[in-house]
Protein backbone atom coordinates (compact mmCIF):
# COMPACT_ATOMS: atom_id res chain seq x y z
CA UNK A 1 0.00 0.00 0.00
CA UNK A 2 2.75 2.36 0.25
CA UNK A 3 4.46 4.82 3.03
CA UNK A 4 1.23 7.49 2.41
CA UNK A 5 -1.64 6.38 5.16
CA UNK A 6 -4.00 7.90 2.10
CA UNK A 7 -3.34 7.05 -1.29
CA UNK A 8 -4.80 7.23 -4.80
CA UNK A 9 -7.21 4.62 -4.21
CA UNK A 10 -8.39 5.89 -0.83
CA UNK A 11 -9.60 8.86 -2.45
CA UNK A 12 -11.60 7.03 -5.03
CA UNK A 13 -13.48 5.30 -2.65
CA UNK A 14 -13.69 8.24 -0.42
CA UNK A 15 -15.25 10.10 -3.60
CA UNK A 16 -17.92 6.88 -4.29
CA UNK A 17 -18.95 7.52 -0.46
CA UNK A 18 -19.00 11.21 -0.91
CA UNK A 19 -22.22 9.92 -3.76
CA UNK A 20 -23.75 7.45 -1.58
CA UNK A 21 -21.94 6.82 2.16
CA UNK A 22 -23.97 3.86 1.89
CA UNK A 23 -22.21 2.05 -0.85
CA UNK A 24 -21.84 -1.95 -0.56
CA UNK A 25 -18.21 -2.85 -0.68
CA UNK A 26 -18.71 -5.15 -3.55
CA UNK A 27 -20.13 -2.18 -5.55
CA UNK A 28 -17.06 -0.27 -4.13
CA UNK A 29 -15.11 -3.27 -5.33
CA UNK A 30 -16.67 -3.90 -8.90
CA UNK A 31 -16.34 0.00 -9.81
CA UNK A 32 -12.15 0.49 -8.98
CA UNK A 33 -12.14 -3.23 -10.33
CA UNK A 34 -10.55 -4.51 -7.02
CA UNK A 35 -11.76 -7.36 -4.44
CA UNK A 36 -14.15 -6.95 -1.83
CA UNK A 37 -12.08 -8.08 0.73
CA UNK A 38 -8.77 -5.24 -0.71
CA UNK A 39 -11.64 -2.61 -0.37
CA UNK A 40 -13.18 -3.52 3.34
CA UNK A 41 -9.38 -3.61 4.61
CA UNK A 42 -8.66 -0.29 3.40
CA UNK A 43 -11.86 0.83 4.66
CA UNK A 44 -11.56 -0.75 7.98
CA UNK A 45 -7.88 1.00 8.13
CA UNK A 46 -9.29 4.09 6.95
CA UNK A 47 -11.75 4.11 9.65
CA UNK A 48 -9.37 2.78 12.45
CA UNK A 49 -6.84 5.49 11.63
CA UNK A 50 -9.62 7.84 11.86
CA UNK A 51 -8.66 8.90 8.27
CA UNK A 52 -12.21 8.91 7.03
CA UNK A 53 -15.43 8.37 9.34
CA UNK A 54 -18.52 7.68 8.04
CA UNK A 55 -21.53 9.91 8.91
CA UNK A 56 -25.55 10.43 9.13
CA UNK A 57 -26.55 14.06 8.23
CA UNK A 58 -29.77 15.52 9.14
CA UNK A 59 -31.40 18.49 7.56
CA UNK A 60 -32.00 20.09 10.07
CA UNK A 61 -34.01 22.50 8.10
CA UNK A 62 -36.59 19.55 7.11
CA UNK A 63 -37.03 19.56 10.76
CA UNK A 64 -38.13 23.34 11.08
CA UNK A 65 -35.07 24.52 12.07
CA UNK A 66 -35.07 27.38 10.06
CA UNK A 67 -32.36 29.78 11.78
CA UNK A 68 -28.97 28.84 11.70
CA UNK A 69 -26.10 30.83 13.41
CA UNK A 70 -23.13 31.65 14.33
CA UNK A 71 -22.30 33.49 17.64
CA UNK A 72 -18.75 34.81 18.33
CA UNK A 73 -17.92 34.58 22.16
CA UNK A 74 -15.22 36.92 24.28
CA UNK A 75 -14.21 35.49 27.75
CA UNK A 76 -12.78 36.31 31.17
CA UNK A 77 -9.48 33.83 30.66
CA UNK A 78 -9.73 32.90 33.72
CA UNK A 79 -13.14 31.30 33.56
CA UNK A 80 -13.04 29.71 29.78
CA UNK A 81 -12.94 26.57 31.29
CA UNK A 82 -16.40 26.97 32.73
CA UNK A 83 -17.80 28.94 29.95
CA UNK A 84 -16.30 26.17 27.60
CA UNK A 85 -18.66 23.36 30.30
CA UNK A 86 -21.34 25.80 29.89
CA UNK A 87 -21.98 26.14 26.56
CA UNK A 88 -21.67 22.01 25.82
CA UNK A 89 -24.30 21.48 28.14
CA UNK A 90 -26.58 24.06 26.02
CA UNK A 91 -29.09 22.42 23.87
CA UNK A 92 -29.52 23.49 20.23
CA UNK A 93 -25.62 24.12 20.21
CA UNK A 94 -23.84 21.51 17.80
CA UNK A 95 -20.25 22.96 16.95
CA UNK A 96 -17.96 25.00 19.63
CA UNK A 97 -14.65 25.61 18.76
CA UNK A 98 -11.84 27.03 21.02
CA UNK A 99 -10.49 29.97 18.58
CA UNK A 100 -7.84 32.74 18.29
CA UNK A 101 -7.77 36.38 17.14
CA UNK A 102 -11.11 38.58 18.88
CA UNK A 103 -13.38 35.97 20.17
CA UNK A 104 -12.09 33.29 22.26
CA UNK A 105 -15.16 30.38 21.31
CA UNK A 106 -16.71 30.19 17.87
CA UNK A 107 -20.52 28.44 18.45
CA UNK A 108 -23.38 27.76 16.08
CA UNK A 109 -26.60 26.66 16.38
CA UNK A 110 -29.79 25.90 14.86
CA UNK A 111 -33.46 27.00 16.49
CA UNK A 112 -36.81 27.11 15.21
CA UNK A 113 -38.50 30.04 15.92
CA UNK A 114 -37.51 33.89 17.35
CA UNK A 115 -38.33 32.74 20.85
CA UNK A 116 -35.74 29.74 20.74
CA UNK A 117 -32.83 32.02 19.07
CA UNK A 118 -33.48 35.12 21.98
CA UNK A 119 -33.44 31.97 24.63
CA UNK A 120 -30.05 30.85 22.66
CA UNK A 121 -28.81 34.10 22.63
CA UNK A 122 -29.85 34.95 26.51
CA UNK A 123 -28.74 31.90 27.51
CA UNK A 124 -24.61 32.37 26.52
CA UNK A 125 -24.93 35.81 27.80
CA UNK A 126 -25.62 34.73 31.42
CA UNK A 127 -23.35 32.39 31.62
CA UNK A 128 -20.59 33.33 33.96
CA UNK A 129 -17.46 34.57 32.18
CA UNK A 130 -18.70 35.58 29.34
CA UNK A 131 -18.09 38.90 28.55
CA UNK A 132 -19.67 39.94 24.87
CA UNK A 133 -21.06 38.12 22.28
CA UNK A 134 -21.75 39.02 18.46
CA UNK A 135 -24.50 36.71 16.51
CA UNK A 136 -24.44 36.15 12.99
CA UNK A 137 -27.57 34.30 11.10
CA UNK A 138 -27.05 32.81 8.37
CA UNK A 139 -29.46 34.49 5.61
CA UNK A 140 -28.30 32.22 2.40
CA UNK A 141 -25.63 28.95 2.42
CA UNK A 142 -23.55 30.21 -0.65
CA UNK A 143 -21.37 27.15 -0.72
CA UNK A 144 -21.43 23.96 1.34
CA UNK A 145 -18.79 21.19 0.45
CA UNK A 146 -16.81 18.30 2.03
CA UNK A 147 -14.78 17.86 -1.14
CA UNK A 148 -11.79 19.70 0.52
CA UNK A 149 -9.64 18.41 -2.19
CA UNK A 150 -11.51 20.67 -5.16
CA UNK A 151 -11.95 23.73 -3.03
CA UNK A 152 -9.62 26.37 -4.33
Amino acid sequence: MGSSPFDDIDNEIVELLRENGRMPNTEIAEKLNMSETAIRKRLKRLLKEELIQIVGVVNLRKLGYEIEGNIKIKTDNKKSQQVKESLMKMKRIWYIAYVTGAADFDVEFNAKSQSELHDIIEGVNQIDGVVSSEISIKLQVVKNSYDWEKCP
